[in-house]
């Protein structure tokens, strides 16, 4: 994914802590896991995942890949909510191909040498490609809005964080197109991500504190 400018977020490490006690003997014994991140547009999911890395490298000395669920779109992003804009019934998950994610973590997990994955570059809208060799890390993580979903992960958070509450933080980012359309695709992802909250092992609230 590029286009976004990630940074550590020191409120995270309540949860990070939180999640690495949870996992740490797996990583101690260099276990190929992988942690999913999932909940509604906004919530931080990027950011808590950027998070988790770094935290756990630094207590692990491993070294870890981010899958973003945002490369594996059918279309790139202006395409999509173009789309959208013809017929709302084409929001969910029949966008994302989450068949290939789960392959491509299926991969990782077992260390392929040679991963094929997308690769979305925002500015160009445009979706490339990218190899990487499992081998050159230990342990995967993959954000995205239908994480939860994800048969390969091995330990999943949730965050319960919804469109209303991170309409300030989207406007901020200015990476949405913002407006009544936006809106209206959120609170559609909303009524379907919110039923993912049971799938979860930990759920995060709007206050980074772990309600479960």
């Amino acid at each position: 994914m590029i286009g976004d400018k990630i940074a550590y977020h020191a409120a995270y490490k309540p949860v990070t802590d939180f999640v690495i006690n949870k996992l740490i003997d797996k990583l101690n014994k260099r276990q190929r896991i992988c942690i999913s991140v999932g909940g509604e547009s906004g919530c931080g999911k990027t950011s808590l995942t950027y998070a988790l890395l770094k935290d756990i490298e630094a207590t692990t000395n491993l070294r870890g890949f981010i899958f973003h669920a945002d490369d594996y779109y059918v279309l790139p992003p202006r395409d999509t909510h173009n789309l959208r804009i013809e017929d709302f019934s084409r929001v969910g998950t029949n966008e994302v191909k989450l068949n290939l994610l789960e392959i491509n973590i299926n991969e990782f997990k077992n260390g392929n040498t040679d991963i094929l994955k997308p690769l979305i570059v925002y500015d160009e809208n445009v979706i490339l490609e990218e190899r990487i060799n499992s081998m050159d890390f230990d342990f995967c993580l993959v954000e995205g809005t239908y994480a939860m979903l994800l048969e390969n992960s091995d330990y999943k958070v949730f965050m319960d964080i919804t469109y209303e509450d991170t309409r300030p933080v989207r406007i901020q980012r200015a990476r949405d197109i913002i407006g009544g359309i936006a809106e209206k695709v959120l609170e559609i992802e909303h009524e379907i991500v919110k039923t993912h909250k049971v799938l979860a092992d930990v759920v995060i609230d709007k206050n980074i504190k772990i309600i479960n």
